[in-house]
């Protein structure tokens, strides 16, 4: 009996397959049909028969193969039989306007019936075609995007609510940690299709769970489910999500276990658990408030053949947004590779955020980045550098973060950093900076300063 059963979820599988050649027969003999009925003189008699018992039969396997995948899943019953039976007049509708062409019924026009039988076909594919994204995506995957009918619930639902401008206003569960799962779990835990009895649609389905016990225990990582799931190997059986989907990112699972262990809350805002600065930094990419700073910015089209050599030499480039041609650059040399900073030039109109870690990089090759006056955000993280290098950050007007942890700057460069007018987040990490000797009255009172992992003042202790 197993050995059936798994035999049927086989054949069944192939359903996402076969479901896609009734649509793509359809749609060719609909435009088979508009040609002939905007130019009478073009006939497709001997064609159009063949493809309507095509989409026909066609359709039947689908319904066949898509009735055995049903019995492996947990659907919503009542999408599940719309979605059935829609498929069922799919193929029955396009069995008639066949044998419109096939049978001959003396002086009966059945140029009528035809009519009704593509109307009847085109029409069960759409609304089927809905049911099924529905069991598959989601009740919301048509409409999730759509600029009408949304209500206050809908966003929630969806987890597209207004968005975050600043860390003070955010709240973690509803801000965070339900868009993560929107985006990454719905599809296969949501009112349509409730895989292992586990509804991920809102605060208390994630908290309750589902068949293989609680979702969330609030303050209990190795009790929660949920984290255990998405914390397993990828190819561990029961990893989650399945199915080959794209997994959570470190910074995804990193918000959910930090929920969890803070105490899985539903409406509590994030600065309640007082983040560490990492957390801060974690939490600004994730809401991208960072492109915040370069929202009235805007540059002229790059050149494609400065793009290509950086990409060429090893480099990462990326948009900021979607407009104003402004570019983030990576360059990671694992200690082990040095970058040509020379090519950086040419695009010095549309760098902002420039990541230069790990690369071997001394005093004398930062020369290289004087001309980049435009940059927002620069981490120049784990190189031997020290504060002889630094003096071509003079007239960096618009810098607001530096990163600086493991390279070899002493307090002596404090002074240098006291005069970039826009800076507010200086990392200082596992430098050679000595915190007893930091004359504070050096400082802005609005720059932050990160010392150890933990704080971000240098009035604060090491903890």
């Amino acid at each position: 009996m197993q050995q059936s059963s798994e035999i049927s979820v086989f054949i069944g599988r192939f359903h996402p397959l076969l479901v896609h050649l009734p649509i793509g027969f359809l749609c060719f003999a609909l435009v088979l049909h508009i040609i002939q009925w905007r130019r009478t003189t073009i006939r497709f008699t001997n064609v159009l028969p063949v493809i309507w018992l095509s989409a026909a039969l066609s359709g039947g396997l689908s319904v066949l193969t898509g009735w055995l995948l049903s019995d492996s899943g947990d659907y919503d019953s009542d999408t599940l039989q719309l979605h059935k039976y829609g498929g069922i007049t799919v193929s029955v509708f396009s069995l008639l306007v066949f044998l419109t062409y096939w049978k001959r019924a003396g002086n009966i026009n059945l140029a009528p019936f035809r009519f009704i039988g593509i109307a009847g076909a085109i029409m069960a594919m759409l609304f089927t075609g809905h049911w099924g994204g529905s069991l598959t995506h989601g009740a919301a995957y048509l409409t999730e995007y759509s600029p009408f009918g949304k209500t206050d619930n809908d966003l929630m639902a969806t987890g597209n609510r207004a968005p975050v401008r600043d860390l003070d206003s955010a709240y973690l569960f509803e801000d965070a940690v339900m868009p993560i799962l929107q985006a990454k779990c719905s599809s296969c835990h949501n009112a349509e299709k409730k895989k292992g009895e586990y509804l991920l649609t809102s605060y208390e389905e994630i908290i309750k769970g589902g068949k293989t016990g609680a979702g969330v225990v609030p303050g209990n990582l190795a009790m929660s489910e949920l984290y255990r799931r998405i914390s397993l190997p990828e190819d561990h059986r029961e990893f989650m999500p399945t199915d080959g989907k794209t997994p959570l990112t470190e910074e995804q699972r990193s918000i959910i276990e930090w929920w969890i262990e803070t105490g899985a809350h539903q409406r509590q805002r994030i600065t309640a658990f007082s983040p560490n600065s990492k957390r801060k930094d974690e939490l600004t990419r994730f809401f991208r408030l960072d492109q915040l700073a370069v929202e009235g910015y805007n540059a002229p089209a790059p050149s494609p053949k400065a793009v290509e050599a950086l990409l060429k030499a090893g480099y990462l480039v990326n948009l900021v947004k979607k407009e104003g041609n402004l570019l983030e650059v990576k360059y990671n040399g694992k200690g082990n590779s040095k970058p040509d900073l020379s090519l950086l030039a040419p695009l010095s109109d549309q760098l902002v955020w420039l990541h230069l870690e790990n690369c071997l990089l001394d005093d004398p090759a930062l020369a290289a980045l004087a001309g980049l006056k435009n940059l927002y955000k620069l981490n120049l993280n784990r190189n031997p550098i020290s504060e002889n290098g630094l003096g071509f950050l003079t007239g960096f007007d618009k810098l607001e973060y530096l990163n600086l942890y493991g390279t070899q700057v002493t307090e002596a460069a404090l002074p240098l950093f006291a005069g970039l007018p826009s800076l507010k987040k200086l990392y200082l990490w596992e430098s050679r900076v000595d915190p007893r000797k930091i004359d504070t009255s050096l400082l802005r009172p609005n720059l932050q300063v990160v010392l150890t992992l933990e704080n971000s003042n240098p009035g604060e202790s090491d903890k």
